[in-house]
């Protein structure tokens, strides 16, 4: 993590700076391992990443709207 501490609750836009910066949304946090789980917006994939921070608004603007496009298309995921 950079900067302050900062844990997303289940839900939350958060940018994995881990791997370049991808957007991602929270869904599980490990307090022992210190390792946040995120979905792909708008997807499936899960991954893990140990280094992260809180979206821009833009970044979150984004990450919403894919979410709500694959809603629409697909249903909920």
């Amino acid at each position: 993590m950079s900067g302050t501490e900062y844990i997303p609750g289940p839900g939350d836009v958060v940018v994995d700076t881990q791997h370049g910066k991808r957007l991602g949304i929270a869904r599980a946090w490990d307090e022992k391992d210190r390792t946040l789980t995120l979905k792909e917006p708008g997807g499936r994939e899960l991954w893990d990443t140990t280094e992260f921070r809180a979206p821009t608004d833009s970044e979150a603007l984004r990450a919403r709207v894919a979410e709500v496009n694959h809603r629409s298309r697909w249903g909920r995921p």
